[in-house]
């Protein structure tokens, strides 16, 4: 059960920790302590967050996790020589999970992989209503995403997660975030729609603020970075005396972060920048915007981008928790590893065939699968670089998973969970753990009451199946 706690007030937006520039460009602040009106959150509060996500093809088991379950340190996760391996230097913060179960699968545990696991919920088909446009029956999830049972509970009334998707858009797309059961959450495809929120441009529906136009067509013209926009009013802040060393660090860090962002978003390509940037501003360039959807040789790069922003929003408190599908259900992505010379898609090699549907034992395939998990690994662990940078160790906790276990077989029993941080100290760090065949619904319960540590509660009955956390996990 989910223990009640007092209702808290509404939470209202504290216009003082942001910094505002011409054409009502804004930036959010981290948290200050020297000036606490100014922070995105009250010295007092102690917000937590927490981001979900679902990789899409499985995995390679043996290739994966180290050898034997025990504990995690850089040196062993690096001479395990194994996919995570790329992991090693968040190895003290790390929670491995095997023995995590799906509920059973329909049919499609492409589809239903991707709903089941942040619901805890066998998904079904809702052959009554139609095809929803697609060649097979509407998957509808049983319950609400894990994302959105954070908000429902930590946040203000009304407040939502961020959303986050990149994939083709095709009819197994957007399968992961759901609001209320059969209730699909649309997610953001392109970071630069993120971005843009960060600082303003856009409302929580996506649309544009009433002086976003104007915004996009200053940073647009100017060619300037948000950080020159708002420069003025950063130095006078950098100089009250208020400010600790602390402060001072964090708000460099806050804005290099920034700026960051802002190159990598150049190195999309300048037509790419142009057309973010020119929202607004011309039919043409918008409808370019709006096609800015996919690319099948750059997953990785847009995933780290998102998780970049993700965790500058948690920075900002903008959401208290975000979710991540990380390529779709017949994922198509193409990665330039060593044994894929042959360019097969992601869902062929996870297939050992060239197909969507046969499968086949492709000892190439086998082995370019293996690398593509080690180059998803390295991303991962990039993004959290930039958690722990901002320093979301102790108030953030970050889930991967997969929508299924392994390549042509395609199990949703023994599926792989990565756990990163640990609110609260709820949950074991620096360990590799075995769940002995336990349902995800009990390693969503833990990870959910260590994302909900702030406010005390404690959830037991999320999803379906035996309830209660699922204790191996638990510190």
């Amino acid at each position: 059960m989910i223990n009640p706690q007092p209702p808290h007030p509404r939470r209202k937006l504290n216009r003082r920790s942001f910094l505002r520039g011409a054409a009502g460009v804004s930036v959010a602040l981290p948290f200050l302590e020297g000036l606490p009106g100014r922070s995105a959150w009250a010295a007092d509060e102690q917000p937590t967050f927490s981001l979900f996500m679902c990789a899409a093809g499985g995995v390679v088991p043996e290739k994966f996790f180290p050898n034997a379950h025990g504990p995690l340190t850089t040196e062993g996760l690096t001479s395990a020589g194994k996919a995570t391996s790329q992991l090693a230097r968040h190895a003290a913060r790390l929670l491995f999970v095997s023995g995590i179960d799906y509920p059973p699968s329909l049919a499609d545990v492409h589809r239903e992989g991707l709903v089941m696991s942040l619901t805890g919920r066998a998904a079904y088909s809702d052959s009554e209503h139609g095809d929803c446009g697609q060649p097979t029956p509407c998957l509808l999830a049983g319950g609400r995403s894990a994302d959105w049972e954070v908000c429902a509970r930590a946040a203000e009334p009304g407040a939502e997660p961020l959303v986050l998707y990149y994939g083709q858009r095709g009819f197994t797309s957007e399968l992961l975030s759901w609001s209320a059961p059969a209730t699909r959450a649309p997610a953001i495809l392109n970071p630069y729609d993120v971005y843009r929120r960060l600082i303003g441009l856009l409302d929580a529906d996506g649309q544009a603020t009433p002086e976003g136009s104007d915004a996009s067509e200053l940073l647009l013209t100017s060619r300037k970075s948000v950080h020159d926009i708002v420069r003025e009013e950063l130095r006078a802040l950098m100089k009250h005396p208020r400010l600790s060393s602390a402060d001072h660090e964090r708000l460099q860090q806050h804005f290099d972060s920034i700026r960051d962002a802002e190159v990598s978003f150049g190195g999309m390509g300048n037509e790419a920048a142009e057309r973010c940037a020119a929202e607004g501003l011309d039919v043409t360039r918008l409808q370019a915007l709006q096609n800015f959807a996919w690319d099948s040789r750059r997953t990785e790069e847009i995933i780290q981008l998102h998780l970049s922003l993700v965790a500058l929003a948690f920075a900002c408190n903008y959401t208290r928790s975000a979710s991540l599908q990380w390529g779709d259900a017949y994922d198509h992505s193409r990665y330039a590893v060593p044994s894929n010379a042959r360019d097969w898609n992601l869902t062929e090699i996870s297939h050992r065939l060239q197909s969507d549907s046969a499968t086949g034992d492709d000892p190439l395939a086998a082995q370019a699968h293996a690398e593509i998990d080690a180059v998803r690994m390295n991303t991962l662990a990039a993004g959290l670089d930039h958690f722990e940078a901002r320093g979301l160790g102790d108030r953030c906790v970050v889930m991967w998973t997969n929508q299924y276990t392994n390549g042509p077989y395609h199990s949703p029993k023994d599926v792989p969970h990565i756990v990163w941080g640990s609110p609260g100290g709820y949950l074991k760090q620096g360990a590799y753990v075995g769940a002995e065949s336990s349902g995800n619904n009990r390693l969503l319960n833990a990870v959910l009451t260590a994302a909900l540590h702030g406010t005390g509660q404690t959830v037991e009955d999320f999803g379906e199946g035996i309830g209660g956390p699922l204790e191996v996990a638990l510190a």
